[in-house]
């Protein structure tokens, strides 16, 4: 109409860029992130409370009787994920007075630590001084678990029967708040080591083993980290410090062979491994301070008759057969040793058998099950008892005398229903008599649990 050109054109819409796949993948990333993220907030707020109420309901439970580790021996998981804070605070570092505890662990010192050499004499009462003399703030958890280790011990070994000493139980578990700077700390010393093999010594009693043998596969793996099985990394020191951290590597060597032989699992420790001497097979007169008792005149680990005439290395015979035990295991019980032929099998065991019979061969007749009864004193006889529990348990275990051994035991019933001789185990006659004097032992002690046969 006006004669004039069109200029209108259409709106366009503005282009949006269009993210690049890599960008959408990235907000996919983010956001699964995101969303574990709240998810694993969500199970840790749930495993809080959930611990919570446990710590809560065993403040309210009533304290443990000394002799029931069987509980206790459940605490180490817990413990393991349960975060320092009032754990170790100075409040809760308790102990009986100085007066109380530091005659408990001279006595522990001149018995127990004489047949079995955990703890350097002087080291360890000097300790148990300084944590005294300091402030609460000043206070090492960690040698405050090794007291409680020890006041342990001289409890489940009928040392101290005083009620203002806590029960085995109580000290146990006031060890096992520290667990987590035992094994996870920075600096790992002997002492760790120390206090954890006294745990094991604790709760290997228990009925349950399975905290024991997670405990001494931890406490083997920082024995090593600090080359307790190898002499040439303690060169530097002086002779005491070498010859306790040998003592303590052996500890924690018959503790593992005898845990594996208990529960028929693999022991940690390669005995090819190690590069140590046996401890001195040479024995001299004892010390009267139990401070001076540092092994360097060979009475560590000696056993002595009651009128002092007959003597025997006490620690040395554990070792060897130590190294008997897990034998047992290797060729009898082990994945490697049933794959072996019948003859490969038969030769096996009677090599470990042959071990076994020149092991007690090597024991002196004074320190026999059948005379020691009435040539050892009452608190060496302890010591004996488990020595010659544990030899019987590898007799019965190297020629199947024991429950587990189906051929017998159906052999056994059918004697009991149908009047057929039982096929008899070989040595039987050896058996029943070693366990016959082994009862003899038990009934000269008046006493009888399951620390009786460690």
């Amino acid at each position: 109409m006006y004669d004039k050109d069109c200029t209108y054109t259409a709106p366009s819409r503005t282009p949006v860029p269009k993210k690049r796949r890599s960008d959408r993948n990235d907000d996919m990333t983010v956001s699964n992130m995101q969303g574990r993220l709240r998810q694993l907030e969500s199970l840790v707020q749930q495993m809080s409370e959930r611990l919570d109420v446990v710590e809560k309901r065993h403040e309210v439970e009533p304290p443990l009787q000394h002799d029931n580790v069987i509980g206790i021996a459940r605490v180490i998981p817990l413990n393991v994920t349960r975060s320092e804070g009032d754990n170790t605070s100075p409040k809760a570092l308790n102990l009986p007075p100085m007066d109380l505890v530091l005659p408990v662990v001279q006595i522990y010192l001149q018995d127990f630590n004489s047949i079995l050499p955990l703890f350097h004499a002087g080291t360890l009462l000097r300790l148990t001084h300084d944590f005294y003399s300091v402030g609460p703030l000043q206070r090492d958890p960690i040698v405050w678990a090794a007291i409680n280790v020890v006041l342990a011990l001289a409890r489940r070994h009928h040392l101290v029967t005083s009620h203002d000493i806590p029960s085995v139980a109580v000290c146990l578990s006031r060890a096992e708040t520290v667990f987590s700077r035992l094994v996870l700390g920075d600096n790992i010393q002997l002492l760790n080591i120390q206090v954890l093999v006294g745990m094991v010594m604790l709760l290997q009693a228990a009925q349950d083993i399975k905290p024991a043998l997670i405990l001494i596969t931890t406490t083997i793996r920082l024995a090593h980290e600090i080359r307790l099985h190898d002499q040439t990394y303690s060169t530097h020191l002086d002779a005491p410090q070498m010859r306790q951290r040998a003592y303590v590597f052996w500890l924690v060597y018959i503790l593992d062979k005898d845990l594996s032989m208990r529960s028929k699992q693999a022991s940690i420790q390669i005995d090819d491994d190690i590069n140590l001497e046996l401890p001195s097979q040479t024995v001299l007169q004892p010390t009267e301070d139990p401070s001076e008792i540092d092994g360097s005149d060979g009475t560590l680990g000696v056993m002595t008759t009651a009128d002092g005439a007959v003597k025997m290395n006490y620690f040395t015979a554990r070792i060897q057969l130590a190294a008997v035990e897990g034998a047992v295991y290797d060729y009898i019980y082990s994945t490697h040793s049933r794959k072996r032929s019948p003859e490969e099998r038969a030769h096996a065991l009677q090599s470990v058998a042959s071990a076994l019979e020149q092991w007690k061969a090597s024991i002196p007749s004074e320190f026999t099950a059948s005379a020691g009864s009435r040539r050892v004193a009452l608190t060496m006889l302890r010591f004996l008892r488990a020595l010659h529990s544990t030899s019987l348990t590898c007799t019965t275990l190297i020629y199947q005398a024991h429950a587990w051994d189906v051929e017998w035991v159906a052999s056994v019933r059918r004697y009991g229903s149908q009047g057929i001789q039982p096929l008899l185990p070989p040595k039987w006659d050896v058996l029943v008599g070693e366990a016959r004097d082994l009862l003899v032992v038990f009934g000269a002690l008046g006493e009888f649990d399951r620390w009786n046969f460690w």
